[in-house]
């Protein structure tokens, strides 16, 4: 991989992380959106406003740093061989998202399965971003 690829790289896995933060937080977001009716409009937006100032960019954070000698690899493995198929980024970052969510969680199906899937979006997200254009000089 030549250093003229490096920016293109890097874009598409930051974009892979932010794709993987979106999935994670989407579920506990939806789900205090879900409970403002119950609890009132000042007080349910409380856990609403937690969750995007604190929870997102922690596991922005926590992803980037998880994930990147895993991602550094897999885009490694796609810039020499110029591997550009949607179905070798999505299942590499499915892969990813499995084993990190295993070494968090233990074996939790759930928890498996979101980060698993979260993996998977961001695997897609890569290619969109960089992975179409592997191997290019």
């Amino acid at each position: 991989m030549s250093c003229a690829a490096c920016p293109r790289v890097v874009n598409g896995w930051f974009r892979g992380c932010l794709t993987t933060t979106a999935t994670l937080g989407a579920l506990p977001i939806f789900a205090a959106i879900l409970s403002l009716p119950h609890r009132g409009f000042p007080e349910g937006l409380g856990p609403i406003v937690v969750l995007v100032l604190i929870f997102l960019p922690i596991t922005l954070i926590f992803t980037c740093l998880l994930s990147g000698i895993p991602a550094a690899l897999v885009i490694w493995l796609g810039e020499s061989f110029r591997i550009r198929s949607v179905f070798f980024y999505a299942p590499a970052g499915a892969t990813i998202g499995a084993l990190i969510g295993y070494g968090i969680f233990g074996t939790r199906p759930a928890l498996e399965a979101l980060f698993t899937f979260a993996g998977c979006l961001a695997g897609v997200a890569y290619w969109f971003a960089a992975g179409r254009g592997a191997g290019v000089r």
